[in-house]
C-alpha cells in the first residue's frame, strides 16, 4: 500500500533534514520535495522501498515466466519413460 504524501520546499527540508527524515521513517509517510513549486524528489522510508523492490522483482519474474513456452507434459513423459 502506498502511504500518504506530504510536500515541502527543498530549502525547508534542507534546514530540517534530520526531522524530515525521522518523520518519514517513523510515520511511513512520503515527503515530496519541491523546488519552485515543482516536485523534484520524494523521500520514502526504507521498508517501503524494499517492499516496492520486492513487488517489482515479482512482477519481472511473472512476466519472464509468461514469455517462456509452455511445457508439453505428454512429450516430456514419453522422453523420460
Amino acid at each position: 500500500m502506498i502511504s500518504k504524501s506530504k510536500s515541502m520546499p527543498i530549502t525547508k527540508a534542507r534546514i530540517n533534514l534530520g526531522a524530515v527524515v525521522e518523520h518519514v521513517r517513523t510515520t511511513g509517510e512520503q515527503m515530496t520535495l519541491e523546488k519552485g513549486g515543482i516536485a523534484v524528489a520524494t523521500l520514502i522510508n526504507t521498508e517501503a522501498l524494499e517492499n516496492m523492490q520486492d513487488a517489482l522483482d515479482l512482477l519481472i519474474a511473472r512476466e519472464k515466466n509468461r514469455q517462456e513456452p509452455l511445457t508439453n507434459w505428454a512429450e516430456l513423459r514419453l522422453k523420460y519413460e
